[in-house]
């Protein structure tokens, strides 16, 4: 199942661009790519457009703008902008102040109309003759804290709001969920097409020995969060929770990483049961790349990951991930060996410090092993991705 990822990784992948890098080096690109999009007298501001496909889903043009120092010293703010038409439009600004080096405060806001979202199921038994699209329109703003417990460890906490709508949604050819719903193909899920308006409060703590560039890239990392939410108008309420644990070993003290971690998510309901499908895991997406996002969808999911990364040119990476996982009941409910799925895939990424990155990616996903782990999934995204 792994040798078109490796086909693609070397003769799509690396050594075309392989030879482009050396010739970009030679020419001194970088330089000219960062006098072209960065201005002020020190610098401080960049704006760069972006695009993003992401095979399946709606593309999507826009920019990005980062401003260090503006109306303040230690004040950086942070934009983004996309879109496809009304179908699809996405618009982000976030303003952080450093109260000094160890604690930051951040004023964000988002609004996100999706046309496009996929809906399979709920659950690990999901196949790909239910797949079927829903619009979503999301508007949310939130106060956050970030502060430096130790030189390793930081804890951030973070209050908002967020409304839920849903809209028409069809894309790429697939039916709409409503006419899957019609047909019998799916059941409804939990909440679908009742707008809600729900506050909440994330608590998260992080513990990452791994050092910034150009250090070697090994250590562990740990991060915990909680997030309870409360409906503002239902009396409904539920929590969020989960980690990710995992260490690295940097091979050769030159950034050439070896990766492995596990990552579990759970939601559970504080007072009334009925949990809207919307703040269920999602698995797909960074979670097992080879499944585009909202191909796995629980109450809880699960996934294990070995991924390795090495440096390509200045601020590029390759990497390659398999990842092995699912989506499940309450509590891992459901959960075993035969239930589990792969994603593979392999590409580049930048490895600046911008909160806007480019990704090339290609990915597989199968089936679970008890339908014969054969491939449900194929997966290619090339663009900008938001960070922030």
């Amino acid at each position: 199942m792994l040798s078109p990822l490796y086909v693609a990784n070397e003769y799509v992948l690396r050594r075309p661009l392989g030879a482009v890098v050396q010739h970009a080096e030679r020419e001194r690109w970088a330089d000219t790519v960062v006098d072209w999009f960065t201005f002020g007298e020190n610098r401080q501001h960049l704006i760069v457009p972006t695009a993003l496909y992401d095979f399946g889903l709606l593309p999507c043009v826009g920019f990005y703008y980062s401003g260090d120092d503006v109306f303040a010293s230690g004040n950086q703010l942070r934009l983004h902008a996309a879109t496809w038409g009304p179908r699809w439009i996405n618009a982000t600004a976030a303003d952080r102040y450093a109260i000094d080096k160890s604690d930051r405060v951040q004023v964000r806001f988002e609004f996100k109309r999706s046309e496009d979202n996929l809906f399979f199921g709920i659950g690990p038994d999901v196949v790909r003759d239910a797949r079927s699209r829903y619009g979503l329109e999301r508007t949310e703003g939130s106060l956050a804290y970030r502060g430096q417990l130790t030189a390793a460890a930081r804890l951030d906490v973070e209050s908002g709001v967020h409304r839920i709508a849903f809209v028409e949604g069809e894309c790429c050819g697939d039916p709409s969920l409503d006419a899957q719903i019609a047909a019998g193909a799916v059941m409804p899920p939990p909440g679908y097409r009742a707008p809600y308006t729900a506050g909440y409060l994330r608590v998260a703590v992080t513990r990452d020995t791994r050092r910034p560039r150009p250090e070697p890239g090994g250590g562990t990392y740990l991060s915990l969060q909680a997030r309870p939410s409360f409906d503002l108008g239902g009396g409904r309420s539920w929590i969020q929770y989960g980690g990710v644990a995992g260490g690295a070993v940097d091979l050769t003290g030159h950034r050439r990483t070896l990766r492995l971690q596990l990552a579990l998510d759970f939601v559970d309901a504080m007072s009334d049961d009925r949990i809207p499908f919307t703040e269920y895991p999602v698995l797909g997406g960074e979670g097992m790349p080879g499944f585009l996002p909202g191909w796995l969808t629980g109450r809880s999911a699960a996934a294990a990951q070995v991924g390795y990364t090495w440096p390509v040119w200045l601020g590029v990476d390759a990497q390659t991930r398999l990842t092995i996982g699912n989506a499940f009941g309450e509590h891992l409910d459901g959960f075993g060996l035969d239930k589990l799925r792969v994603s593979g895939d392999v590409g580049f990424t930048t490895s600046t410090a911008y909160d806007q990155g480019l990704e090339l990616l290609f990915g597989l996903g199968t089936d679970t092993f008890d339908r014969g782990g054969g491939v449900t999934s194929v997966r290619v995204s090339i663009g900008t991705r938001r960070g922030f």
